[in-house]
Formats: C-alpha cells, structure tokens, sequence
C-alpha cells in the first residue's frame, strides 16, 4: 500500500478512535471534554483534505496507484440504514466509487 493511502486509512482510523474516546468519556463521567472533541474535528479535516489531494494527483500524475483500496470505506455509509444513527454516514457510500479506479491502474 502507498504512503499517501496508508496516510487516508490513518487519519480515518484516528478520526474515529478520538471520536469513540470523546463519547465513551461523556457517557462515562458526564461531563463534555474537549481535547478528543477538537481532535476529532483536526483529524477529520485532515482526513478530507487528504482524500482530495490524493484524488486530484490521481487524476494529474496517476498516483497513488491503489487509490481504489479507499472504496472499502463506503461500507461505513451503510451505517446511515440503521435505525438511531445519523444519516450522515450516508455520506460515504461515494468512496464505493474509487472501485471505478481500480480497473484503470491494472494496466
């Protein structure tokens, strides 16, 4: 897996621990904190703003070549059907579209 990639998959993975860590700390003891609050909103600009950078190289330069492995993201759109939960993971059901990517890098 490419740097920048493995970059995207990080700051997603970041953006929802600090997200589970804000709640579990909230529904523990609660009381709002706000270090896992901002981190969460750092994390996820830095993840969106990483997503797009790596889509506009994909279409300058080509790279990264496995810029279809963010696709798997989309699972967390289905997210969106459950009852109780906020229809903003609908959102990523558009990461399905970086499958289309993978046929144009086989070559």
């Amino acid at each position: 897996m490419e740097k920048q990639t493995k970059r995207i998959y990080l700051l997603f993975g970041l953006t929802v621990l600090s997200s589970i860590l804000h709640n579990l700390i909230f529904a523990i003891f609660s009381i709002e904190e706000l270090v896992f609050f901002l981190l969460f909103f750092i994390f996820f600009f830095l993840f969106c703003l990483c997503v797009l950078y790596a889509v506009f190289s994909y279409i300058k330069k080509g790279i990264p070549k496995d810029l279809w492995k963010l696709g798997f993201l989309g699972l967390f759109g289905l997210l969106g059907f459950f009852p109780r939960f906020m229809s903003v993971f609908y959102g990523f059901l558009g990461f399905f579209a970086f499958f289309i990517v993978k046929n144009k890098t086989r070559k």
